[in-house]
């Protein structure tokens, strides 16, 4: 599991941060409208374009999807199924959130297995997460 610390996270809903791990992987973590967590590799599985803008944010839309700025893909935050790809297009990873005396911490399980069209741009898993 990562820990993504409390000052990295989004603060509104409907909302993700990326960050980059030490191994390169980028992966963002979200804020859904109902208070929930997701987190999904922060590539597009499409062309591998970034799903965050310069500032390492973006929105999820009402539906829980993200759309690549690059060239409008959607895939589903929770899921990673899209209509083009069908459910292996994008990788999505657990999450669970815990309370530290810092603030709330959300932690990625990086373990999942499976194949997935994002894989191609988003190759290998972080030891820790670059704060």
């Amino acid at each position: 599991w990562l820990a993504w610390p409390p000052s990295k996270l989004p603060q509104r809903p409907n909302t993700f941060t990326a960050l980059k791990g030490n191994s390169g992987l980028v992966i963002c973590v979200g804020l859904n409208k109902d208070g929930t967590y997701v987190a999904f590799d922060g590539h597009c599985y499409h062309m591998g374009e970034p799903l965050f803008d310069g500032c390492g944010t973006g929105d999820i839309e009402d539906d829980g999807s993200i759309r690549c700025p690059a060239h409008g893909r959607r895939v589903h935050s929770e899921t990673g199924a899209c209509a083009e790809r069908g459910p292996f297009a994008q990788r999505t990873y657990r999450t669970r959130v815990r309370q530290t005396a810092e603030g709330v911490v959300v932690d990625v399980d990086v373990s999942r297995p499976g194949s997935f069209a994002s894989d191609a741009y988003n190759g290998g898993c972080p030891s820790s997460v670059e704060r």
